[in-house]
């Protein structure tokens, strides 16, 4: 008895720590799914429109040269958020569009060399690769599309890794897992896996229920038939128990107006009888 306590507290131990250990899991893989999902709907809709991936005004590059280096490394994924070309300080990194030059119409990501100046009515400012020795043609503070706020290089490892064939397999295996149950209950009703015997064995259990209820209503039937005709019983013998008890009283009180009739008689004839003698 004790061993049987025993192994069941343990498998309870065990079914507790599965159910939190696949809480975690789907927990863990809905996080990864959503994040990718995010990521691949960003991304197609930057590639259809032309523009960077960008939400709520955070937007998302990738370094494709060495200018800044050692602050930026090729390949690098920096988080930009936009902000007016007028607020931006020295010292700040910033993204802009230049209108001249080799890199015209492609965004470019540069430390800001010299406070924004107003000339006329426009505000100008002067930026400058880390790792390049000559500063950038001066630019209009409109030609701003944000400030550095971070670089995310775990999102960088992810984007590299899902880049590739494997990465693309590791995906589809992480959704997979992530709607196995569902997937596993789809393909059963598709292909018929499985179905049968428990509609079978469902109807069994059905008819076996119908059966114990209807069992238990004859028996309940058959007790309260049985206690009514007891109690039917019982009623029965009450009246014919009375019925005696007053024949017998009635027989006493006729019994009681005959016997004075009787004595009178008596003592008439006694009387008869003693006149005569005299």
């Amino acid at each position: 008895m004790a061993k049987t306590k025993k192994e069941k507290t343990n498998k309870k131990g065990r079914n507790k720590v599965l159910r939190v250990l696949r809480i975690i899991k789907n927990v863990l893989l809905s996080v990864i799914i959503v994040f990718l999902s995010i990521v691949l709907i960003v991304s197609v809709i930057s590639r259809i429109t032309g523009n960077p991936p960008s939400l709520f005004g955070f937007s998302l590059y990738r370094v494709s040269s060495g200018s800044m280096r050692p602050e930026l490394e090729v390949k690098d994924i920096i988080l930009v958020r936009s902000c007016d070309g007028e607020d931006v300080e020295k010292g700040d990194i910033i993204s802009y569009v230049p209108e001249t030059g080799e890199m015209k119409g492609n965004i470019v990501t540069h430390r800001v060399e010299k406070t924004p100046y107003k000339v006329g009515d426009e505000y100008w400012l002067v930026t400058k690769g880390d790792a390049n020795e000559i500063s950038d043609a001066p630019i209009r503070a409109d030609q701003v599309k944000g400030k550095l706020i971070a670089e995310l290089p775990f999102l960088k490892v992810m984007f590299d890794f899902f880049a590739t064939p494997w990465g693309l397999l590791a995906l589809i295996a992480l959704i997979i897992l992530a709607f196995f149950n569902e997937i596993l209950v789809f393909v059963k009703s598709v292909f018929g896996i499985g179905t049968e015997p428990e509609h079978k064995e469902s109807v069994d259990d059905l008819i076996k229920r119908y059966q114990s209820e209807g069992q238990e209503k004859q028996l309940t039937d058959a007790a309260e038939a049985a206690e009514s005709a007891e109690n039917g019983a019982e009623e029965s013998a009450g009246e014919v128990a009375e019925e005696p008890l007053e024949d017998e009283a009635e027989a006493e009180k006729a019994e009681s107006e005959v016997l004075p009739e009787e004595s009178g008689e008596t003592d008439e004839k006694e009387q008869e009888e003693t006149q005569s003698e005299e």
